[in-house]
C-alpha cells in the first residue's frame, strides 16, 4: 500500500474522527467559557467644563488715576476675555463708584461745543444747577471704540448728559441688569456709592418684548466692545463741614476709586429641566446675585 493510500485510511478511521470531534467539542467548550471569563478595562474620565474669564483694561494707565482733577476724561476700558480652556460662558461686570449727596454740588458743566485746531473737542463751562442728590462723581464714556482699537466715535456723554442722574452711557452688547424689579444701581449709602451690574448681550437678537437677551462668550474670544472706554470725573465743589453742608468734599475718610469685578457662569443648562435662560436678570438674581 503506498504511503498517500496510508493518509486516506488515517483519515477516514473512527478514531481520526473522534479526535477531530473530540477538538471540536473542546474548542466550542473553551470559547463558551471565554464568553463568560473574558475581561477588559474601559475607563471613562468625565472633566467638569471650567469657566475662567479676564478682567482687562488696556487702555487704563495707574499714574492717570493720580493728582486726577475735576472736568477731565480717564482712559478706561473694562473688558473680558473667556480662556481658551473654558466653555461657554456668559459674563457680568460690576462696578462700584462713588457718589456725593450735598445739594449745589456741581459748579461747572462741561458741553461739548466745538474743535480746535488740532481737532481736539473744546469745552466751555455755564452754571448748572443741581436740586436733586445722590450725584456719582465718575460718568461713563462711551465712545464706541472696540477692543481691537476701532471704529471709535465722538465722545457723546458731554453734549446733554443729565449730571445729576446716576445713568450711565454704556458701549452696544452691554446692558444694566434689572435688580429685583429695578433698573436703578444698587445704593450704598452707608458707604455712598453705586453700584451697577452689566450684562454681556446681544446686538442683534432680543426676547419677545424687547428686552435684551444673554450672548455667550466663546472660547478663547474677546467682548467685541468694553463696557465703556472713558470716565469722566465730574467738577464737584471742594468745601468743608458748614451749617449748609454736612460733608467734606473730597473726604478724607472715603474711598473715591472705581471697583470694577467680572462674574461668569457657564452658558449652558441653568435650569433644573435642561433648558437655558438668557435674560441677564434671571441669570443674575438666580443664579449669581453678588450683593
Amino acid at each position: 500500500m503506498t504511503t498517500q493510500a496510508k493518509k486516506k485510511q488515517r483519515r477516514r478511521s473512527p478514531g481520526f474522527i473522534a479526535g477531530l470531534v473530540l477538538l471540536f467539542v473542546a474548542i466550542v467548550i473553551l470559547l463558551t467559557l471565554a464568553m463568560f471569563t473574558s475581561f477588559d478595562e474601559v475607563t471613562n474620565v468625565f472633566e467638569a467644563g471650567k469657566v475662567d474669564i479676564v478682567l482687562t483694561e488696556t487702555e487704563w494707565k495707574p499714574e492717570d488715576g493720580d493728582n486726577t482733577v475735576p472736568n477731565t476724561f480717564i482712559d478706561k476700558n473694562p473688558n473680558i476675555i473667556n480662556k481658551e480652556e473654558t466653555v461657554n460662558t456668559y459674563v457680568f461686570l460690576k462696578v462700584t463708584i462713588p457718589y456725593d449727596d450735598d445739594p449745589a454740588l456741581i459748579i461747572e458743566k462741561a458741553h461739548q461745543d466745538t474743535h480746535d485746531n488740532s481737532g481736539k473737542i473744546a469745552y466751555k463751562n455755564s452754571d448748572h444747577s443741581v436740586s436733586e442728590q445722590k450725584v456719582p462723581i465718575y460718568k461713563f464714556v462711551a465712545t464706541g471704540k472696540k477692543a481691537d482699537g476701532t471704529e471709535e466715535q465722538n465722545p457723546q456723554i458731554l453734549k446733554n448728559t443729565d449730571y445729576n442722574s446716576s445713568k450711565q452711557e454704556i458701549n452696544p452688547g452691554w446692558a444694566l441688569v434689572d435688580l429685583n424689579g429695578s433698573a436703578n444701581p444698587m445704593v450704598d449709602e452707608t458707604h455712598k456709592t453705586f453700584t451697577y451690574i452689566y450684562a454681556h448681550v446681544s446686538t442683534t437678537e432680543t426676547g419677545t418684548n424687547g428686552e435684551p437677551l444673554l450672548a455667550e462668550v466663546l472660547p478663547g474670544e474677546t467682548i467685541t466692545y468694553p463696557l465703556f472706554n472713558k470716565v469722566y470725573l465730574q467738577n464737584f465743589r471742594e468745601r468743608k463741614k458748614t451749617q449748609e453742608v454736612s460733608t467734606d468734599f473730597p473726604d478724607p475718610t472715603r474711598d473715591y476709586s472705581i471697583h470694577i469685578e467680572a462674574y461668569g457662569i457657564q452658558a449652558n443648562f441653568l435650569k433644573p429641566n435642561n433648558t437655558t435662560t438668557r435674560d441677564p436678570s434671571d441669570v443674575w438674581n438666580n443664579y449669581i446675585n453678588v450683593k
